[in-house]
Formats: C-alpha cells, structure tokens, sequence
C-alpha cells in the first residue's frame, strides 16, 4: 500500500486540475470540492445504508436497491455516492433531498479515514465494480460490512488488475459479499481473490430497471404522418458519430432520419462540426422531432428511452470504440432490433443471449451496417422474443437484497 499512497499524492494535482478542465464543471461543481476531500457533513445521516453508484446506470441500479432497502431497513438512513456530475444529477433527479448525497472522495488514506469516522455507515454497497483500496481497506479495518452487488469483471479489467496480482487480490478477498452479473463474471473474479463462499451470481440489476411508457416524456414528430424510419443511436462515444452519419449518408435519405444521442452532452459541440462539415441538415432537440431534417442531435440527458419508444432501429454505443458497450436493455425494453460494433465485453453475457435471439446484430463496417439498416424488415417476432427475454430475468433486486440482509443480520 505504500507504493499505492505514494503514487495517488504525486497524481492529486493532476486529478484537480482533470476535474477543473471538464467541459461539465461549472461554478457550483467548485464549491462541492470539499465532498471529493470528505470534508462534507451531512445532517441526519448517521448510521447510514451507504451505496457507492460510479455514473447514471449505476445510480439507476442504486435507485432499485434504496426502494427495495427501505421496506426492510424503514428507519435508516440512506447516503448515495457517485464519481460524475451526471451521476450526481440522477440522484438528485430520483430523489430530491429524500436520500444524502455526495461525490465519493478521493482514494486518499487520510482522507477515506476521516469519512469514515464521521459517517460510519452501517455497511458500503458498490455497484458493479468500482473497487478503491484505501477505501476497502478502511471499511475493513472498521469492520464495516462489504458488498459488491451487480458485480461485473470483464476479461479486459481482470488482465489490468492482474498486472499486479499480489495488491488486488489482497483487496478483492476483503470483500464480504459478492453478487456477480454472469458466470464469467463470477470465475473472474474468484481469479482475483473473492471466496467461493460469499459470491454468488445472479442476472444483472438492471433487468429490473424497466420503464413504464407512461412515464417516459412524449415526443411529438413533426410531420406527423412522416413515413421515415426512426433510427436512434444512443450513448454514442467519440469516433462512433462519424461512422454512424458516414452510414446514414450511404441511404436513401427520404426514408430515414437518425437521431444521435452522445453519452455526455457536453460533447454536442463536437458532432455539430461534423455535421456542418458534411454539410447534412439537422436539427437540435427541443421538444419535437422534426422529420423535415436529415438528423436530430440531443444534447439532453433523460432522453434516451423516449426515444426508443418513437424509433424503428437502434444502435448502442460504446461498441465501435474499444469502450465495451452501453447497456442493451433499454432498446430490448421496446423490441427493438439492435446494432452494435463488436466491443460488447462490459456486456459480454447479455450481448451473447441478444444475438442469439437474433435481436441484436453485430456489424463490422459502414458498409455492413448501411446494409443492414437499408435492407431491414419489420419482424413483430422481436417484439415478442424481447418481452419474453426481460420477463424471464427478474427478480435479481430482490434475491439481491435477501443475501445482503442475511450478512447484515448475522
């Protein structure tokens, strides 16, 4: 661990100034500085239930565990952390001040010591894997419980961690509960230390994060009775928008529109230097979707999902680019057909399942892709094998919730 602390003091200033030169950070983000140092004080918040959330998939999946929690543990409190200001955003947006909320700190020894002392929470919930190890290390030193639920280990995290196999597997055999996505995930992590006995696996969390439609916002397309087919890409990464509009460009324009949805807003700027130098007509979003364009780019979080309710064909990010893809479920959630790139590793179970439903198709190349959206036919039986494929996967919160309890009771 010395080598570790040593390492992360030589890089704070460059992670303060990484933070300072985001496009999202503002005046307001400045002033919530100290809650990365842990100088945050909450009110009403002791003993906390503490759920750590990295970003907006994770805080969705943290949102489903904080209901569930709450019929069992009534009169706790609840602390939810994120690492981003969108994830901060979703807390707020799901919970108002109803749940404690603040950016997890820094992984500094002295820092993390101090957070806990304050807080002392009842026991740390980390979703998927976002594993610190001073801060695990901490939490176990004060016998606070450990618990890694939608735990997710791709074959490309495992080799990174393994690059220093003696460290991280002493940090991953302090955990005292894993709940693991898959059962690669499961294999993979047991590689790195987790006993056999305190993990086990489950379908992913988010299987149980359906939407009802009436929630969604409506989308009105303007005209109306536009024949156009609705293609939606969403969580686009940078790169990806480039190839997307160079296969949009290789349709018959009078028959599509494409709608791009990049994963962080802020990025909006950038696709609209590609679009004005490929000189196609498009449209920023308000509240109508204006078909009379070639393409609409959204520059809002919150969308997504809306958008799949209005739209023909779906893209998932993330899998162009080496990222590992975006999650599927939500296109699943409305029978889409799907497309992706073939980086689906952070997805890797869900992508195999998917495909051999023959819901979602893996492309190569613009030409690939143009190809397959051109030639594509309406096929009512995805709508059928999608429903059938969420249904048949849930429960996972609750089971979740069960294993943890028992460890919390103990």
């Amino acid at each position: 661990m010395i080598f570790y602390n040593l390492f992360l003091y030589l890089l704070f200033p460059i992670a303060i100034l990484r933070l300072f030169s985001k496009k999202e950070f503002n005046v307001a983000q400045i002033k919530r500085i100290k809650e990365r140092l842990g100088l945050k004080q909450h009110l009403n918040c002791e003993d906390p239930i503490w759920i750590h959330a990295v970003s907006v998939g994770e805080v969705k999946v943290a949102v489903l565990l904080v209901k569930e929690l709450k019929k069992i543990f009534s009169d706790s409190n609840f602390l939810i952390t994120t690492s981003t200001v969108t994830g901060s955003n979703e807390v707020t947006k799901s919970f108002g001040s109803e749940v404690a909320h603040q950016y997890l700190p820094y992984d500094l020894n002295g820092v993390i010591k101090k957070f806990l002392i304050n807080l002392n929470p009842k026991c740390l919930i980390l979703v998927e894997t976002e594993v610190w190890p001073n801060l695990i290390s901490n939490c176990k030193k004060a016998e606070i419980p450990l618990i890694l639920l939608n735990g997710r280990m791709s074959e490309k995290s495992l080799s990174n961690y393994q690059k220093f196999p003696k460290f991280f597997n002493k940090i991953f055999s302090k955990l005292d509960l894993v709940v693991a996505q898959s059962a690669s995930d499961l294999e993979n992590f047991k590689k790195l230390g987790v006993g056999s006995k305190i993990i086990s696996e489950d379908y992913s969390l988010k299987f149980s994060k359906l939407s009802s439609e009436e929630s969604l916002k409506t989308i009105k397309k303007i005209p109306s009775e536009s024949s156009k087919r609705i293609i939606v890409c969403a969580s686009t990464h940078p790169g990806e928008e480039v190839f997307l509009i160079n296969t949009f460009l290789r349709l018959d324009r009078s028959k599509f529109h494409l709608v791009l949805i990049p994963r962080h807003p802020h990025r909006a700027s950038d696709v609209i230097e590609i679009l004005d130098e490929k000189k196609l007509s498009y449209k920023i979003f308000s509240d109508s979707l204006n078909l009379n364009s070639d393409i609409t780019l959204v520059d809002k979080m919150g969308y997504v999902e809306s958008f799949f309710k209005i739209a023909e064909l779906a893209f998932i990010g993330g899998t162009i680019v080496p990222h590992g893809g975006q999650n599927f479920l939500e296109a699943v959630q409305f029978g889409l057909p799907i497309f992706s790139g073939p980086n689906t590793y952070n997805f890797k179970e869900i992508s195999e399942d998917l495909q051999s439903l023959q819901i979602l198709n893996i492309i190569d190349s613009i030409d690939d892709l143009a190809s397959k959206w051109g030639d594509f036919s309406d096929d009512s039986q995805i709508k059928k094998l999608s429903q059938n494929y969420l249904l048949s996967r849930q429960g996972a919160v609750q089971r979740s919730v069960e294993k943890l309890v028992v460890l919390l009771k103990d």
